[in-house]
């Protein structure tokens, strides 16, 4: 066996790039994302979930959009995690027609738990337009 540095994982990129977003680095996990491309170490849905929840709460939309067309033109699907992500983040900003918008999309999906998660969503939606009993 070689000794020295082990290659990078795709599970070692993840958790570094995870503690990078959660730490609002987020030009360090992005830069990670492209070495590991350049590295052809392929991302998954875990990289992005990072990286768009990280890029969600600094209010980042532009990269946010950015990166989610490019996970799906990698042919990686959104699943639940990343819809509510997008929905909790744009609700938080308060753009609720955007984060309905998202609903919209995830209901043309068929996930598990989506409907625990649609209701969350949709309390959130009417407590950020001031609907309350």
């Amino acid at each position: 066996m070689e000794q020295g540095n082990p290659e990078p994982t795709i599970c070692i990129c993840n958790i570094v790039i995870d503690a990078l977003c959660k730490y609002g680095n987020l030009d360090a996990a992005i830069n990670i994302l492209n070495e590991m491309k350049q590295k052809d170490i392929h991302p998954d849905i875990l990289t992005y979930n990072s990286l768009i929840d990280g890029l969600c709460k600094l209010g980042q939309w532009e990269k946010v959009t950015t990166l989610f067309s490019e996970m799906v033109n990698l042919n990686i699907y959104p699943d639940v995690h990343i819809f509510t992500i997008l929905i909790d983040g744009l609700c938080k900003e308060g753009k609720v027609e955007d984060a309905e918008e998202v609903m919209k999309h995830m209901v043309r999906k068929p996930f598990h738990n989506s409907a625990h998660i649609l209701l969350k969503a949709w309390i959130r939606l009417c407590v950020v337009q001031g609907y309350s009993r």
